[in-house]
Order: C-alpha cells, then structure tokens, then sequence
C-alpha cells in the first residue's frame, strides 16, 4: 500500500493533534496561516492520517524539524523517513536550491521525545543521515520520555539571483 501525502492547513489542524508534539500542535493553533511559516505534511494510509511532520522555515534557509510522527501501527514503514524527504524536496523549492551551483550551509534541527525503545531506532537513522549534538532538552517526567534534539549540517547548493 503506497501512502498519500497531504498538506496540513490551518483548517484541518485539529485531525492531527495526535501525530503532533503538543508544545508544537498548541504553536501552530496560535498561527494565522501555516503555509508561510511552517512545512506541514502528513501521511495518510487506510483512509486516515498515520503520519505527520512540521518543520519551521527561517529566513536564512535553516529548517527546524519540529515534529514527526508515526502511529505506532504503521511504523517501520518507511513513513517518517518518506516525510522527511518531503520536507527537503518542498525546502528545496522553496528556497530555490539547486544542486550545480555553490550556497550556503543548512542546520537541520530535530526535537523528539520517544520511549527507548523508538528513541534507539529513530537516534539510528539520524546518526546514519549525519545528525550529531545529541542533547536533552528536558527530562523526563512521570508518564512523558524526556525531550530530546540533534542538528545535522547539510549543504545545498542555492541558485544565485
């Protein structure tokens, strides 16, 4: 089954609050418009939402990964990695790289909070797609894992105006 990706917007945020970290999900309900800010986009398999993804666009080409998700059942799939080519391929539109002509450096940057057992699985993709600077950015709590983040240089090539 291949899955169906869509954009998240404004108007149907709510379907997703599930797939999407809280601290982030109550960011976006406080944004008039998604699309101008943000990559938004969602997996979707059986006639729902499996997966969700949202990264924040900086004005100098940075894209912070916010959030990605994959309902449990639909996991090791190859849906989040699915997204986050997804979400390279709208930044490259959007920022207009190119990949013949020189440019600047970009910071990918991921938070994440997984149980061990998906943290081990998901910090193993991430070392093997160049993320480093592992740290936590809070700690655990009663019922929540605590909140991690890596960053990942990549270079793109920018066409030049």
């Amino acid at each position: 089954m291949i899955p169906e990706y869509k954009e998240i917007t404004k108007e149907d945020l709510e379907k997703y609050q599930s797939l999407i970290l809280p601290m982030v999900y109550k960011e976006l309900t406080e944004q008039d418009e998604l699309d101008a800010e943000y990559i938004c986009i969602s997996s979707w398999l059986d006639d729902r939402p499996v997966g969700a993804l949202v990264a924040d666009l900086e004005e100098n080409g940075d894209i912070n990964l916010l959030s990605v998700w994959t309902v449990p059942d639909y996991r090791r799939m190859g849906i989040a990695s699915a997204l986050l080519d997804k979400m390279t391929l709208i930044a490259v539109n959007i920022y207009e790289w190119e990949d013949n002509q020189y440019g600047d450096d970009v910071i990918l940057k991921t938070m994440y909070s997984l149980s061990d057992k998906y943290r081990e699985v998901f910090e193993a993709w991430l070392m093997e797609n160049d993320f480093s600077d592992f740290c936590i950015l809070s700690e655990a709590d009663d019922d929540k894992p605590e909140i991690r983040s890596a960053t990942a240089e990549v270079h793109f090539y920018r066409m030049t105006k």
